[in-house]
């Protein structure tokens, strides 16, 4: 889920009549091509497009792609493999409901670390202020508006040529729109019922242009009254459950993921170039940390060429595999029970005390002090 406050809006005007300055388009931290993101969402598709006989090699073409590389949790994606995957798609099928039964799959737990985070969070507006701040980690093609509006909390999905204005270089007709809208729309509604129970449906969902051949469809899959012919899309909340606290709140924890994923935030932000790609090759699978040799082998270099990129860029291997181990050793022992020993097992390190030894070096604290 990925959503975007708009500051101090509260009530009165729909956000198509705020000032330009709380339009302002958000930076999108990746590139079109950058592989940052896990495989859930094509895998999504794979599987509710095989549930209607579509084979799995015509959705991946021109990709890149294939079956083996999806079910690999090694693979990362970028946004434009995600949105090849959706043209394709609706080459078989140009108006169905599959982009909501694509979303009704991504659950909470499809978003990792992130999604962990967001269901510990002390009430439902820590959440998406929560998912505002570290909206990177989520994988979104674009950013969502929230905003509170009389006794609503309103949830506002771009226009597309708001969309083409956010990124120009996206190639979206408005076919492709429409799916990624609805995916993204039953993304929202099943995250919050992931968060706050099933029983917590939108009291109403907007969408712009003519009601499909599946409105029917859409109303009952979301869980509310359907408008359609609207000027925006959006999901609208009652404003009163922001105060409440979901089943699984617990405050130490939701900061303790804070700082977790403010960390992994600046990671993403700080390494470009060659050492973003290191670091992206040490956290594809927490515990098994490739040699420098086997990341320069995948760079097509040599690991002396992938020694001096990384030196002209200020760093060096060692360095970002002691930054990977220390924020993954600080999520451990933030979000698990796991023991010392078995924290220092994952992270490769020959014995427990050698992990006590660097915790102490990296964080000034042992791992019980750490804990509390």
């Amino acid at each position: 889920m990925c959503w975007c406050r708009i500051p101090g809006v509260r009530s009165g005007r729909p956000p198509t009549e705020l000032p330009a300055r709380q339009l302002a388009p958000v930076a999108h931290p990746f590139a079109l091509g950058e592989k940052r993101f896990a495989t859930t969402r094509i895998a999504a598709i794979l599987q509710v497009a095989a549930v209607e006989g579509i084979a799995a090699s015509e959705l991946l073409c021109g990709t890149g792609l294939d079956v083996a590389a999806v079910n690999d949790p090694l693979t990362r994606t970028s946004s434009e493999q995600y949105l090849q995957v959706g043209r394709n798609l609706l080459r078989h099928r140009p108006e169905s409901d599959l982009g909501l039964r694509i979303g009704e799959r991504l659950h909470i737990s499809a978003h990792g670390i992130y999604g962990y985070a967001l269901l510990c969070a002390e009430t439902l507006r820590h959440v998406f202020d929560f998912a505002v701040r570290y909206r990177a980690l989520a994988g979104a093609v674009w950013s969502t508006r929230w905003f509170e509006r009389e006794d609503r909390a309103v949830w506002a999905f771009p226009t597309l040529d708001a969309l083409r204005l956010e990124r120009p270089e996206l190639d979206i007709d408005p076919a492709l729109f429409r799916l990624l809208i609805e995916i993204q729309m039953m993304v929202v509604m099943v995250g919050v019922k992931d968060v706050m129970g099933p029983a917590c449906a939108p009291m109403l969902a907007r969408f712009a242009g003519r009601a499909p051949s599946y409105a029917d469809s859409a109303a009952r899959m979301l869980g509310c009254l359907a408008e359609f012919d609207q000027p925006v899309d959006e999901l609208h909340y009652p404003a009163a459950w922001l105060d409440r606290a979901p089943p699984m709140a617990n405050p130490i924890v939701a900061a303790q993921m804070s700082q977790s994923c403010a960390q992994m935030l600046r990671e993403l932000q700080t390494h470009n170039g060659v050492s973003r790609r290191v670091v992206e090759a040490l956290t594809r699978t927490p515990g098994r940390f490739p040699s420098m040799d086997a990341i320069a082998r995948e760079l097509c270099m040599t690991s002396r060429h992938l020694r001096r990129k990384l030196d002209a860029e200020g760093t060096a291997y060692q360095t970002l595999l002691g930054k990977v181990r220390h924020t993954l050793a600080k999520e451990y022992l933030s979000t698990s029970v796991l023991s010392t020993e078995d924290i220092a097992d994952a992270l490769g390190f020959s014995d427990a005390s050698s992990f006590r030894h660097a915790f102490k070096r990296w964080t000034g604290m042992t791992p019980v002090e750490f804990r509390g």
